[in-house]
C-alpha cells in the first residue's frame, strides 16, 4: 500500500514539472531598459483623445480632438555598438470638435480640412528627429531637430529651435514612462522623478509610484505588465518664462506591457487629468487620453 506520503512527494514532483517557464521566471528579476536593434524598424500606432474645458473658463463650448498618429523609428548601429533611433510622424488622422461642429481630417488629403487644422498638421507631418544611444542603450542626445523647427524664409529661429528640442526630449521621456533603472521582479514597487519640460507650461516635475503587477503572454511574447499613477507639478525653482502653469491637484495614470524577448513598449495606456492655471486664476480643466500600440517591427 502507497503511503500518504509517497503520494504527496509525487505530486509535488509532478507540479514542478508542469510550471511554465513565466510562472518560474516569477522571482527572478528581469531588465526593463529599452533595447533598440539596428536594422530594425519599429512603426508605432498612437490614439490621443484630448477635452479642454472651455466652458470651466466662461466659454461658450469645449474643444474636443481625437487624433490617431503614425510614427516610424528607423534604428542603425555603428562599429562601436552605438545606435542611432530616427523618429518620423508619418501620418495623422481624426476628428476635431470646433465651435460645435466636428471636423474629420487625414493627413493624406488635407484639401478639404479646416485651416486651423492644416497648420497643425503642417507642423508636425513628416519631421523627424534622431534619439542617439550608447553599447549599452544609455541615452545619449538628441540630434537633427531642424525639420521640427518652423522657419522664416529657411532659416529656423531660435525659439523655434528650442521647441522642437522640447518635442524630441518630451517624446524620448514618454518612451521610458515608468521603466525603473535596475532589476525587477513581480510586486516590486518603485518611485521615478523626472523632470520634464513642456512647450507653453515650462519644466514640470513628473513623480510616479509604479508597481510591476504580473508577467503576461501578449502577442506572442512574454510580458511585464506595469501599473502607475502620479503627481504633475510645475517646477518652481526653474528659472523660465512660461505662458500657462500646471494647476494643483493634476494627476496621471496609467499601464504598460513591456516585451521581455524584443525590449520594447508593445502597449501603453495613460490618462492625465490636468488643470491649467491661466491669466485671471482661471482654472483651465484638461483630460487627455492616450494609448500607444506596436504595430510592426521588421
Amino acid at each position: 500500500m502507497i503511503s500518504h506520503l509517497s503520494v504527496i512527494r509525487r505530486w509535488a514532483i509532478l507540479s514542478a514539472l508542469l510550471v511554465s517557464p513565466a510562472m518560474q521566471a516569477q522571482d527572478t528579476p528581469v531588465s526593463l531598459q529599452l533595447r533598440w536593434l539596428p536594422g530594425k524598424t519599429y512603426t508605432q500606432e498612437t490614439t490621443t483623445e484630448t477635452t479642454t474645458a472651455l466652458t470651466a473658463i466662461g466659454q461658450a463650448e469645449d474643444v474636443k480632438i481625437k487624433v490617431k498618429q503614425t510614427t516610424s523609428i528607423v534604428v542603425t548601429g555603428d562599429e562601436k555598438g552605438n545606435k542611432e533611433a530616427r523618429v518620423t510622424f508619418e501620418a495623422l488622422a481624426g476628428d476635431v470638435l470646433l465651435q460645435g461642429k466636428m471636423h474629420a481630417f487625414d493627413s493624406t488629403n488635407l484639401k478639404e480640412a479646416h485651416p486651423m487644422i492644416k497648420a497643425s498638421v503642417g507642423q508636425s507631418l513628416g519631421k523627424s528627429f534622431i534619439l542617439v544611444y550608447d553599447k549599452d542603450d544609455e541615452f545619449i542626445s538628441v540630434k537633427d531637430t531642424g525639420t521640427m523647427a518652423p522657419s522664416t524664409l529657411g532659416n529656423p529661429s531660435l525659439e523655434g529651435i528650442a521647441e522642437a528640442k522640447e518635442v524630441a526630449e518630451l517624446y524620448r521621456r514618454s518612451l521610458e514612462m515608468g521603466l525603473p533603472q535596475v532589476k525587477v521582479k513581480p510586486g516590486d514597487r518603485w518611485t521615478t522623478q523626472q523632470t520634464v519640460k513642456f512647450p507653453s507650461a515650462g519644466t514640470v516635475n513628473v513623480e510616479l509610484r509604479v508597481k510591476f503587477d504580473a508577467l503576461v503572454d501578449y502577442d506572442g511574447h512574454p510580458h511585464a505588465k506595469i501599473s502607475f499613477e502620479g503627481d504633475l507639478k510645475n517646477d518652481e525653482n526653474a528659472v523660465e518664462a512660461r505662458r500657462v502653469s500646471i494647476g494643483s491637484g493634476s494627476k496621471t495614470y496609467g499601464q504598460i506591457l513591456f516585451d521581455l524577448d524584443r525590449g520594447t513598449v508593445s502597449f501603453g495606456a495613460f490618462r492625465a487629468d490636468m488643470s491649467l492655471d491661466i491669466v485671471g486664476g482661471k482654472k483651465l480643466p484638461i483630460r487627455q487620453q492616450v494609448s500607444t500600440k506596436l504595430v510592426k517591427l521588421e
